[in-house]
């Protein structure tokens, strides 16, 4: 046999081989290796005929992380591809790859050469594996898919998030809206769609694309992808299922090796990087089974039919209507077709009671599917879960106080008092805590083909691995990485069990109590390593009924009974055999014009009755049932509100005078819904003919440039309809901010996201500035503030500034108008509520863009109208002289958190929440809706771009009842929080501590307080602890965050906070583990950074405050230290010592890097830094004196240390993005060892260039007011004056000493110097990024950014936490025009966890890229001049 050359390409889930030359052909083989690399490589050799020993076999690998295990040379993928493009003499602009876990487009320069790539991030939705999963769920494979798909439609899926995709999926099937076949070729449609968002991304309209990776074998996904663009060319060669393999055999000529012997050819497994739990078994004294309780068949008794149609599988239970004995039941899949479903449940108790025909009096459903398995079945018996799970589990335990339900795809909480059920919670989206996600995760990465089987495995694990908790994306990333480290499949199998665990305890629980009768339900329950994981970690008793998977339709039938005995359910005849015989006929549709949701009504027949089914509403299910509301005369005052906004205080169309043939276009997005009398007005007064949107155009959707929000991606849509619809300015002014409602100091701005829409369009559309009508709408100081903006656009259009002024203020006055009334309404509609007390009405929160309109709010208050219930907007009656939590600093959050505190003070109005997927806002404010609520029941939606309403029905269903239980059952007071016993009172130099029980004043550096700084930078934290030690403080800091200091905060959090957050909280609480913070004689005073706003930052000691509250900490108090001053809170001195501390850990952390890629003996190298870095501490402490001399020392001794090569021999990459995940140790690690590992200088922007922005800012600040108030006002106001020469003479000093201590470490040519000059540098981003009235670290970070490929660096990381919205800012606006020049830049979320193999992957080609880039220094007046890539 002929020596060949090999590829081996090890994936995410799969491990493919290419072997080319070896005599008989080229031969090819792919398998799945779950998690046993050795296993498949011997079988793939086998397959395809290889020897696996030293006889000539060159091989090299490629892949994800997976590739380090083998013993042999290894090139990334996109060397791979490349070598497999010049293998087939192609010459693409692009090549898709459309993997098992990755999606990725790279973009290809003319000479074959990959220069940049598009992928999404963590999630999974447009993946091969997901849509294998997909297609299991609903009993497919992909060898089914021609057979189902051919004919079928194509449905509308959300692309988002793979939950939501799975949930649209599941309630279509579960209501009938769909076949297999439509599901399948629908997620084939979004995969496409995937693929065209990619390219629209990377400006490729015309050439050819190479597709490769495994899913090009779906015709129907490569279908769509050519019939979307046809003006490309799409090349899918033979090779394309494992086109890097065949690529890597290509190199393997000149870069692989010999294939070693088998035992020798894997490595053994990795260090594991996640922590481990303690084994299930140590719980097995927590959790107790209650037996089961079945009786046999009685041919003389009545039965009732109990039906729970669930997502994944579907329930029935046969029950004694006297005894309530289970006589019969089963518990089956319903693989996407419920009524299928139940009718095998069916035969399968008909076995069970082996002819017998019982007496069925009662059916009643519940489950998702229960409405249209109402409809099969005719009755009017149709619950929610819920209710009907609580019934069922009370008859079994009644002392039970706290249910944990876990299904296929719903996770559910019930709290009980006196047998009711007063509060409740379910996932909102997330499916990472469902049975679904255990299952799905187990087989598909596991191939555990049983859900049986994942109990038993996971017992087995010695040490459970802690994967993530909060998105199961990231949690299947972290499955993924352990398996191709090597880990255990139980200890595996074992920490996806924990995961799901965690993630209903944080997610779903949140700070819900949790009682001390606890029952876990569901399936899941059924898996003997649930209950044990949860009595772990909750370290409770743990009860499971019996059969706990019937819990549903068990608890529907007792539900039924007890409804017929109060004559709210008729008896009626059932027979088994006929239902077996019944059909469900799906004939015409209509469309409903009951409102302006216009939904789609199927009439379904059976048994020759026809029933309207579907729709946004109820209208149609109590028709069916023969009910009507709790109130038919509820009114939707949401809808209005529309009516008052838009048609009575809007301009009337008679009256428009055209005074130019120019048209604006305004998409209907964001600030529209709030000020649309003024935008409106102000257009219409003028005499400028508009067009708004009158859709979302789905291409619009595609040039999102980053994961925003589902209202920025609303807005994406409008912007495209009004632009296709041919307008010559687009109208999107920068909300910023209003009045606020506040008092000390705190504003009203909007998020950055809402802020942010001119620029991120700009970006995205690619739209010229004089095409753009962006005023700045800033209310802060008056509504009358923004007259001169408006002014502008009127010059902008044609217009004299006059005309611009008179328009202004003429719809101004129209705005005041609405106000007025819709404040008058709501002062009506508030005593209207409080004169009915008996009668429910719901508070509606959110946000006007995504709670009030329908293309946001999936008729969310039709829904609760058609239930009779009332829905008033929460700025229709918010009071603005209502307490809220402090620091409240966002505009609708003022409003929001207002009209909470109404709410929880009146008795009869229950808020339900609108929020979005990684809505930043909602993750602290939800916190404080939770704290205001107490007992009180709430509703929180999270919406997306999903469409399926079932689960919302089923949310809004069960909290009507809820509400409906909790005013029959009076509860006793909740336990008064411990409030802080000390506050702090500043003062000229240093503060003091007021003891509020004495009235003592404890000045900061008495020897009964500990100062405590949180971790940010081991070097920097330790510099300012010494600065504040210099002072006579007592001073400490806490030790670099780890995965477990994280997830004590975890504990205590729902799972959406950023990271910096949970970080910071979680070292306290360990801290705090071993020193309890009540001892008599001790104060702690926590330094806490903070902003006023708009992004998260500011929010953190306000939530801190009330975990603190909750755990009864009394003697901790929090030093907040604000952006808005510099920081200086602490005055003069204690300041200045801070700057020397930060200016020197920021050159430290330089040095500490340098030494690492240059010294000839790291190691030796920073054990001697480490020696250097504590006398420059000592010095710090000793004084500037002792400081110059220390610093002098320390060059000298820096300068002696041996080094291999020069600075200048390195490529060099700028780290932007979010200040403390930037600057934290156990944040930003695991990038600079990626890039040191490559050779590459990791420069991390400092914590001086955040002051010095912060500084910026102040300017800008004393600027404007200068400009509003005037030159002469501001000369005679003292206070002004003085502080315009505090700045001046701070900058001055902050300069001079910034020079003075580098001018020792500049000339040591340790580190590269980034880009300086904040105010050049925002002037310069001004032009191409951000305006400086955007102020957020998307400003600086982007400007920042610019400069760095301006002055000759080799690329730009961006790293911000997970979710972050000027993270995303940046991503979506700084990355596009980066890429568009060829510039290797790379975004990364953080969340305290590893990154997963996708992201390393992308890591590998942004390292690659920056190897590649021929930097050079650009003029600074050039930087948007720069010509596009390609």
């Amino acid at each position: 046999m002929q020596h060949g050359f090999i590829g081996i390409d090890v994936g995410s889930t799969n491990v493919k081989i290419y072997c080319r030359g070896n005599g008989a052909g080229d031969r090819s083989a792919v398998a799945a290796h779950e998690g046993d690399l050795r296993g498949a490589l011997t079988r793939l050799f086998a397959d395809i005929d290889v020897a696996c020993y030293p006889n000539g076999h060159r091989a090299l690998a490629t892949g994800t992380a997976g590739r380090h295990r083998l013993k042999l040379p290894e090139v990334i993928a996109p060397l791979a591809i490349e070598a497999g493009i010049r293998a087939l003499c192609l010459t693409p602009r692009a090549v898709v790859s459309m993997g098992g876990e990755d999606m990725v487009v790279y973009v290809l320069d003319g000479h074959g050469k990959i220069v940049t790539s598009y992928s999404g991030n963590k999630c999974a939705a447009g993946s091969g594996e997901f849509f294998r999963q997909q297609l299991g769920r609903m009993g497919m494979t992909l060898d089914d898919l021609d057979a189902q798909a051919t004919g079928a439609r194509v449905l509308r899926l959300s692309s988002r998030c793979s939950v939501f995709m799975k949930s649209d999926c599941t309630h279509k099937l579960n209501k009938g809206e769909a076949t297999k076949g439509d599901i399948a070729l629908s997620m084939s449609k979004v995969m496409a769609d995937k693929v065209g968002e990619f390219l629209t991304k990377a400006r490729i309209a015309e050439g050819e694309v190479l597709l490769v990776g495994g899913m090009t074998q779906n015709r129907f996904l490569v279908d769509f992808i050519r019939a979307a663009w046809p003006a490309l060319t799409f090349v899918v060669p033979k090779v394309a299922p494992m086109f890097e393999a065949f690529g890597a055999a290509h190199l393997a000529a000149e870069q692989g090796d010999t294939l070693p012997e088998e035992q020798d050819l894997v490595h053994s497994a990795e260090s594991l990087s996640y922590g481990r739990f303690d084994k299930l078994s140590c719980a097995n004294e927590w959790v107790e089974y209650l037996p089961s309780v079945r009786a046999a068949f009685d041919p003389q008794a009545e039965y009732i039919l109990g039906v729970d149609g669930g997502s994944t599988t579907t329930k029935v239970a046969l029950v004694n209507a006297q005894t309530l004995e289970v006589v019969a039941a089963h518990y089956g899949r319903t693989h996407g077709d419920p009524v299928v479903a139940f009718k095998q449940c069916v035969v399968e108790v008909q076995k069970q009671l082996a002819g017998a025909r019982p007496k069925i009096v009662l059916v009643a459903t519940t489950g998702s599917s229960r409405e249209l398995l109402g409809v099969f079945l005719e009755t009017a018996g149709v619950y929610n879960e819920i209710i009907a799970h609580t019934v069922g589990t009370l008859h079994f335990s009644p002392k039970v106080d706290t249910i944990f339900e876990i299904g296929g795809q719903d996770a559910k909480y019930v709290s009980i008092n006196n047998g009711v059920p007063i509060d409740y919670a379910m996932n909102e989206a997330c499916s990472a805590g469902t049975g679904s996600f255990l299952e799905e995760s187990a087989s598909g990465d596991l191939s555990i083909g049983s859900a049986i089987d994942i109990g038993p495995i996971a017992l087995e694990a010695p040490s459970p691995l802690k994967f993530g908790e909060h998105c199961s994306a990231f949690i299947n990333s972290d499955i993924r990485k352990s398996i191709q480290m090597g880990a255990g499949r139980p200890d595996i199998t074992a920490g996806i069990v924990f995961s799901i665990v965690s993630n209903y305890l944080n997610r779903v629980v949140g700070t819900r109590a949790i009682g001390e009768h606890i029952a876990l339900q569901g399936g899941v329950a059924k898996n003997p390593a649930v209950p044990l994981a949860f009595a772990q970690i909750t370290q409770r008793h743990i009860v499971v009924p019996p059969d706990p998977e019937l819990m549903g339709a068990f608890g529907v039938a007792r539900l039924a009974k007890k409804k017929c005995d109060e004559g709210l359910l008729e008896r009626g005849e059932f027979d088994l055999d006929a239902v077996l015989q019944k059909e469900i006929l799906y004939k015409n549709a209509f469309v409903c014009r009951a409102c302006d949701n216009d939904c789609t009504i199927r009439n379904l027949e059976v048994d020759g009755h026809k029933y309207p089914f579907g729709g946004r509403c109820s209208k149609y299910t109590n028709l069916r049932k023969k009910q009507s509301g709790r109130d038919a005369n509820a009114v939707d005052y949401a809808a209005v509100r529309s009516g008052l906004l838009f048609e009575d205080h809007a301009p009337s169309a008679d009256t428009f005078v055209a005074r130019t043939d120019k048209v604006v276009g305004i998409p209907m997005t964001f600030s529209t819904h709030s000020l649309w009398p003024l935008y409106a007005g102000y257009f219409h007064e003028l005499g400028v003919p508009t067009k708004t949107s009158q859709g979302i155009a789905p291409a619009g959707l595609a040039k999102l440039e980053s994961n925003y929000c589902f209202p920025a991606e609303i807005a994406h849509g409008t912007a495209q309809d009004v632009l296709d619809r041919g307008v010559d300015y687009i109208f999107l002014p920068h909300f910023r901010d209003m009045p606020t409602h506040e008092k000390a100091g705190v504003h009203a701005c909007t998020c950055p996201l809402t802020q942010g829409l001119p620029y991120m369009l700009r970006r995205a559309f690619g739209l010229p500035d004089d095409k753009i009508l962006k005023p700045l709408v800033a209310f802060k100081h008056g509504l009358a503030e923004t007259r001169g903006e408006m002014a502008e656009v009127a010059c902008q259009l044609g217009f004299e500034r006059a005309q611009g002024e008179r328009a202004f203020d003429s719809s101004l006055a129209a705005y005041e108008r609405f106000l007025e009334t819709y404040q008058a309404r709501g002062r009506e509609l508030l005593a209207e509520v409080r004169a009915n007390p008996d009668k429910p009405y719901v508070l509606l929160c959110g946000r006007p863009y995504n709670a009030f309109t329908r293309d946001a709010n999936m008729g969310i208050p039709r829904k609760f109208t058609s239930q009779g219930v009332t829905v008033i907007p929460f700025d229709m009656v918010y009071s603005p002289d209502e307490p809220i939590t402090p620091n409240m600093y966002w505009y609708y959050g003022q409003q929001n958190m207002k009209a909470v505190t109404l709410a929880k003070e009146t008795p009869n109005l229950y808020v339900t929440w609108i929020s979005n997927f990684s809505c930043a806002p909602d993750s602290f404010m939800l916190h404080y809706l939770r704290e205001a609520m107490g007992q009180k029941p709430y509703l929180v939606l999270e919406i997306d771009s999903h469409s399926a309403d079932a689960g919302v029905d089923t949310r809004i269903e069960a909290f009507l009842d809820i509400v409906d239980s909790y005013r029959r059952v009076t509860l006793a007071a909740p336990p008064a929080r411990v409030r802080a016993r000390f506050e702090i009172v500043p003062k000229k130099e240093f503060c003091d501590i007021v003891d509020r029980r004495s009235g003592e004043r404890i000045d900061i550096r008495d020897p009964r307080v500990t100062m405590i700084f949180p971790p940010m930078g081991d070097i920097g934290v330790a510099a300012v602890t010494r600065a504040a030690q210099r002072q006579g403080v007592h001073a400490m800091h806490l030790p670099r965050a780890t995965e477990e200091t994280t997830q004590l905060a975890r504990n205590l959090a729902s799972g959406k906070e950023c990271i910096p957050a949970l970080i910071v909280l979680g070292t306290i609480l360990e801290y705090f583990r071993h020193r309890p913070p009540n001892r008599e004689g001790e104060v702690f005073v926590l330094m806490v950074p903070t902003t006023m706003g708009p992004c998260r930052t500011g929010q953190y000691h306000v939530w801190y405050e009330q975990v603190f509250a909750r755990l009864g900490w009394q003697n901790v108090v929090q030093l907040i230290s604000s952006s808005e001053s510099s920081y200086s809170e602490m005055g003069p001195k204690f300041t200045q010592d801070v700057w020397r501390a930060l200016v020197l850990s920021d050159a430290f952390v330089d040095i500490q890097i340098g030494l690492r890629l240059l010294a000839k003996d790291p190691e030796l190298a920073l054990a001697e830094l480490e020696v250097v870095w504590d006398k420059v501490l000592d010095g710090l402490h000793a004084g500037p004196a002792a400081l110059d001399g220390a610093l002098e020392d320390a060059a000298a001794r820096l300068l002696a240390i041996p080094r291999r090569r020069r600075l200048a021999d390195l490529k060099k990459v700028l780290i932007v993005g979010e200040i403390y995940v930037r600057r934290d140790t156990f944040s930003v690690t695991e990038i600079v060892d990626f890039l040191v590992s490559r050779d590459i200088f990791p420069k991390v922007t400092g914590v001086t260039e955040w002051f010095s922005y912060t500084d910026y800012s102040r300017k800008v600040l004393m600027e404007d007011r200068r400009q509003r108030e005037g030159l002469l006002r501001v000369l005679t106001d003292g206070k002004y004056v003085r502080e315009k020469a505090v700045f001046h003479i701070e900058a001055v000093w902050k300069h001079w000493v910034e020079d003075k201590l580098l001018r020792h470490l500049r000339p040591l040519g340790l580190f590269p110097q980034p880009p300086h000059d904040m105010e050049e540098i925002i002037s310069e981003g001004a032009t191409c990024f951000f305006e400086p009235k955007l102020e957020s670290e998307a400003t600086s970070s982007s400007a920042v950014a610019g400069a760095a490929m301006r002055e000759g660096w080799d690329g730009v990381a961006i790293i911000a936490p997970f979710g972050c919205l000027p993270g995303r800012l940046i991503e979506g606006v700084y990355g596009p025009w980066a890429k568009a020049r060829g510039y290797p830049v790379i975004g990364l979320e953080n969340d305290g966890r590893p990154y997963p193999p996708n992201t390393v992957s992308r890591l590998d080609v942004f390292a690659h890229n920056v190897s590649r880039y021929a930097a050079s220094a650009t003029p600074a007046r050039d930087i948007d001049a720069l010509p596009a890539a390609g």
